[in-house]
């Protein structure tokens, strides 16, 4: 067993302190810099000259990379192989970068909203797929539709070992939509119907042209400075739930995005003799 080098003690020194915060171990513990080792009394109680001595549990060696609940990057630490070794010189600027730059992932205290929540994540959550009216191209001052396909809630029920069932349920909760000019707007997903029924619509005023064009055409001028397609992102947020023959309870969201590319002209009327 190495002795650690400062920084790297000092991160172990601070997943020993989260190993005791989640209660896996007794409360008289310390962890043991220079011997690399977190140390407990066998009793929980005082390491004074009357209790019992001291004995040593495996320290976390191992760091993992993980989510949360609400998808969001987290680390935890173990003494179970298979993660980062942070016995391995080589791994020390990983380790500093994972513990500096996530936090430690929140312990899960109800086993069936970690299993929904994995059930959430594997579902086949849907991309939006636009479509632009007018197709190809949009005309400056005239509005521009978007419409994409609505898609169903997905359902999944488990049978849990005490013979309970959970659903596990995904949901579209919104519609987000990035226009590309610098407007944006949220929408419901069921809003966003083909012309002339749809409501997910925006209307642009200058449009976009190739870097030739704005140099030479004497139309350059009304063009977008740099961009030759307008990038249209669609975003659908999906909000997951689950029960137990009880009331949902909200698991949080997960995103689906596209991007399309989208030209804009403009139509100038000219009078002829």
């Amino acid at each position: 067993m190495r002795r650690t080098a400062p920084l790297l003690a000092l991160v172990l020194f601070v997943a020993g302190s989260w190993w005791l915060a989640a209660g896996s171990y007794a409360d008289d513990c310390y962890y043991d810099i220079a011997q690399g080792q977190l140390l407990c009394s066998a009793s929980g109680g005082s390491t004074g000259p009357t209790a019992d001595p001291p004995r040593e549990r495996p320290p976390n060696r191992y760091l993992y990379e993980s989510i949360d609940v609400t998808g969001a990057d987290c680390h935890y630490w173990s003494p179970v192989a298979g993660g980062i070794d942070t016995w391995n010189p080589a791994n020390d600027p990983t380790v500093i970068w994972i513990v500096t730059t996530t936090p430690v992932c929140p312990v899960v205290t109800d086993p069936s909203m970690d299993l929904a929540w994995r059930i959430f994540r594997s579902f086949p959550l849907a991309i939006p797929d636009p479509s632009l009216e007018p197709p190809g191209a949009g005309i400056t001052g005239l509005p521009t539709y978007l419409a994409t396909p609505d898609p169903a809630d997905i359902t999944h029920t488990e049978v849990l070992p005490d013979g309970r069932k959970m659903e596990v349920r995904a949901s579209v909760a919104t519609l987000s939509v990035d226009w590309g000019d610098g407007a944006a707007g949220r929408y419901e997903s069921g809003e966003a119907s083909p012309y002339p029924s749809g409501s997910v619509t925006h209307t642009y005023t200058t449009k976009t042209c190739d870097p030739a064009y704005r140099r030479d055409h004497p139309s350059g001028g009304n063009c977008h400075l740099t961009l030759e397609e307008y990038p249209i992102t669609a975003t659908f947020a999906w909000a997951g739930r689950y029960r137990i023959g009880g009331a949902w309870i909200d698991l949080g969201t997960l995103t689906r995005t596209a991007t399309t590319a989208y030209d804009v002209d403009e139509v100038q009327g000219v009078l002829e003799p």
